[in-house]
């Protein structure tokens, strides 16, 4: 239908189709004219003096035969796409802070929000992009060192996106986010790996050894509680031994003085009856004198107690019997 309508108007009207989510750029004698959105447009032709699209130069990031990402230049394209695009660009070699050689590779999130920015400020904004990627991987990475290199993706990827999106502003593109995507060590892959394996194991030595100084603190530290605590035990139980032992003294003493104060209480008393019957009447004096009568009897069975064969008697044992005999009649008149 399109192509009768040229037909008729002998080329003078022209059609084309825009997709949904491109556009096409249209030029009249060479200058800018408008932006053609998705849809039918209607170009006044003019048989070549009047509308036409534009046909840029713009590369393609694609892969080649051997799988490696390679950017293809690519002439006469008439549609710009508005869509969110991703390039992943091929691997640059980036030189870090300490000298050490890394290859990385980076993954772009773009879009373009003024078409004409794109096509007439700058040649081949894909291109264009990928060199910017360029220079600013290589300006940001070499802010650090290999090691921190591996563990501030994040913070790359910030200052990269950032840097982009200021620099690609002019270009009419919007960069949403960057991604570093793998981080190629080469010979220093193994340097590191070595620099880690030493450090673990500096790291694991000092964790056993400050294991071991621990273990032998609270060993020692236990020995000494347990002496302590056995000292501690052996003085009280001394102190205990001496307690029980002063308290069995002083109960032993209290014991014999109050037996002692018994025994001199009733011998006091058996001499104070003593001193009551012994007045000094004629009756009191033989009974003292049978009482040592008495006491000269048991010293003569002492004396011949034994392999003696003598037995020690009184002189005065027929007195003595006399003087019970009166002491009896005396106490029964």
């Amino acid at each position: 239908m399109i192509d009768l309508i040229s037909l008729v108007t002998f080329g003078a009207v022209q059609f084309c189709v825009v997709r949904q989510g491109e556009v096409r750029v249209i030029e009249r004698r060479g200058k800018f004219a408008r932006v053609a959105e998705p849809g039918v447009q209607l170009l006044f032709s003019m048989w070549g003096w009047g509308d036409t699209i534009g046909r840029f130069r713009i590369s393609e990031v694609a892969r080649d035969k051997t799988g490696q990402t390679v950017v293809l230049p690519k002439n006469n394209v008439e549609v710009i796409s508005m869509r969110m695009q991703v390039d992943d660009y091929p691997k640059e070699s980036v030189i870090t802070r300490d000298n050490a050689t890394v290859n990385i590779d980076a993954v772009v999130y773009y879009r373009i929000f003024d078409p004409k920015l794109a096509v007439y400020s700058v040649n081949d904004y894909v291109a264009a992009l990928q060199k910017l990627v360029q220079s600013a991987l290589r300006d940001e990475c070499g802010k650090y060192e290999l090691d921190q290199l591996l563990v501030s993706r994040d913070d790359i990827n910030q200052a990269l996106r950032r840097s982009l999106d200021i620099a690609t502003d002019p270009w009419g593109i919007k960069v949403d986010r960057v991604e570093i995507k793998d981080i190629d060590l080469g010979t220093f892959g193994h340097i590191l790996a070595e620099q880690r394996a030493a450090e673990t194991k500096r790291r694991t030595d000092i964790t056993e050894a400050e294991g071991k100084k621990r273990a032998a603190i609270l060993r020692a530290e236990g020995e000494k509680e347990a002496a302590v605590l056995s000292a501690t035990g052996a003085a009280e139980a001394l102190i205990l031994r001496a307690e029980s032992e002063k308290r069995a003294t002083i109960l032993g003493a209290e014991a014999e003085a109050e037996s002692t104060l018994k025994l001199r209480h009733a011998e006091a008393q058996g001499y104070m009856m003593l001193r009551k019957v012994f007045d000094g009447s004629p009756e009191a004096k033989d009974a003292l004198r049978v009482m040592e009568l008495q006491k000269a009897a048991e010293l003569g069975a002492r004396m011949a107690d034994g392999q003696a064969t003598k037995i020690y008697l009184p002189a005065e044992l027929s007195g003595l019997f006399g003087l019970a005999s009166r002491l009896g009649a005396s106490a029964n008149p």
